[in-house]
């Protein structure tokens, strides 16, 4: 009965993560949708990211058939490392809800936003938040349980029926493995482009659009330069739906080949028609430059098109890609169909793209290494291991960045700039491993030199029998 009740849970949660992922994948490929010219390989990056999501979704039934077949041992091991495991992610929830609404509330108020809408606003949020606390959660829970369990020697009497440190703690790893899985699913997507719909969803409550308009909401701004036509375009925010979707806070600026001014172009709105090949500004002023000051000459407009224009809202998003908002699909098709620019320009594009991969398995890094430092003995305090670990994720933070750093300036190769802390974590983590079964190997073996030394000294002497 406690068995069923078990999965009955795990399926309900299996299936209501099924219904929103269906309801959230279309939303999400709205932005990928306009970008993709090769079919093939979109298809193929898609069926990749839908299997991944489809396996997160539908592995808490593989999770709990897993748990009810293992040992006893295995069991009391993932209770202990899961209780603050949970206890930290909650916990980092809700201090992130805290923050946010003191900073967004306002926003969110002023826009229209119903109960629905405040669910909907951090529900995209999100997955880059549990990208973010995943790491440092994983890291207090492992220092934590192991800690507790190395601190009323349960691991060395573990240890004394064989097992070394690696194979008794190979199901918090397993774990961690399953949780850098999760995260891969996450930031294939989802989490690096959460940022850019904040504004859709902001525009989409009853008062996004005017809300939007007055408070000049610019996440989502660009700037880009055609050289070609000498002309300069700064973009308030884009759209995610670039086909039918319009610019808003458009400033247009018609240079001559010399640099000099020619004409400026102001519009609240300006939306591309791929049948017609025209732009159509909407709500602006267009200011003549003459040779002289005089001879400036300004015009309002409530519409006005352009057909002479070669910029597309493909073209303005391609150039003006910022690498950190992209996915993993975009970051491909971004180095796939722009050869024409330059090695140090596509660094950031290609370090990023290793780098939403390497993010995820930091997971199971931190692992590596925060297992070995849990293990302490009876005497010592587990604050002191707990305060190690929070150094070592600072020192991973600033390796983190100085290495993106020099991947993007092509100073390293973008695979090392994206992956060398965690290959540095889990090298550590490997030899402090080595360290603990050695050293706890050696002292097993001095306890038993000194009690033959005992043995030696008070030998066993000869009972006299008496002679009745």
């Amino acid at each position: 009965m406690h068995k069923a009740i078990k999965y009955i849970c795990s399926a309900s949660l299996s299936t209501v993560l099924f219904i929103l992922w269906l309801n959230i994948q279309p939303n999400a490929e709205t932005t990928l949708e306009p970008l993709s010219s090769d079919k093939n390989s979109r298809g193929i990056n898609l069926s990749f990211q839908n299997i991944l999501h489809l396996f997160v979704i539908f592995s808490p039934i593989l999770a709990f058939r897993l748990y009810d077949r293992s040992q006893l041992l295995t069991k009391y091991i993932v209770k202990e490392f899961c209780v603050p495991l949970i206890f930290c992610i909650f916990g980092f929830i809700l201090i992130w809800l805290i923050i946010d609404l003191s900073d967004n509330g306002t926003d969110l108020a002023n826009s229209g936003a119903n109960t629905i809408g405040y669910i909907k606003y951090y529900l995209v949020q999100t997955p880059m938040m549990l990208v973010t606390i995943i790491p440092i959660s994983i890291l207090l829970s492992t220092i934590y349980s192991v800690g507790k369990m190395s601190k009323s020697n349960e691991l060395i009497s573990i240890q004394c029926a064989g097992k070394s440190y690696l194979n008794m703690l190979s199901p918090v790893l397993v774990i961690c493995a399953y949780l850098s899985l999760l995260s891969l699913s996450l930031n294939y997507q989802w989490a690096p482009e959460s940022e850019a719909q904040k504004e859709t969803i902001l525009s989409s409550f009853e008062n996004g659009e005017e809300y939007a308009k007055n408070k000049k909401y610019k996440i989502n701004s660009r700037l880009y330069k055609n050289k070609a036509s000498f002309r300069t375009w700064f973009i308030g925010s884009l759209p995610s739906n670039l086909q039918s979707g319009r610019l808003r806070e458009i400033e247009i600026y018609q240079t001559n080949q010399d640099g000099d001014l020619v004409t400026s172009y102001y519009a609240e709105t300006a939306k591309w028609s791929k049948e017609t090949k025209q732009w159509t500004l909407t709500s602006g002023m267009i200011i003549d430059f003459g040779k002289k000051s005089e001879h400036i000459t300004q015009r309002s407009f409530e519409s006005f098109q352009v057909d002479d224009w070669n910029e597309t809202p493909r073209k303005i998003y391609a150039d003006s890609l910022i690498p950190e908002e992209l996915g993993i699909s975009n970051l491909l098709f971004h180095l796939n169909n722009t050869p024409e620019k330059s090695l140090k320009s596509m660094a950031p594009f290609k370090t990023h793209l290793h780098y939403r991969w390497a993010l995820p398995f930091s997971c199971f890094a931190i692992a590596m290494i925060a297992c070995p430092i849990g293990i302490t003995n009876s005497r010592s305090n587990i604050k002191g291991s707990g305060s190690i670990g929070l150094l070592i994720y600072f020192l991973m933070m600033l390796f983190n960045n100085l290495f993106l750093a020099l991947g993007q300036g092509m100073k390293i190769p973008p695979f090392l700039g994206a992956w060398s802390t965690n290959i540095i974590l889990f090298a550590l983590g490997i030899i402090l491993f080595l360290r603990k079964d050695s050293h706890n190997k050696t002292t097993s073996l001095i306890g038993i030199k000194i009690l033959k030394s005992i043995l030696k000294r008070y030998p066993n002497k000869p009972q006299h029998q008496t002679k009745v």
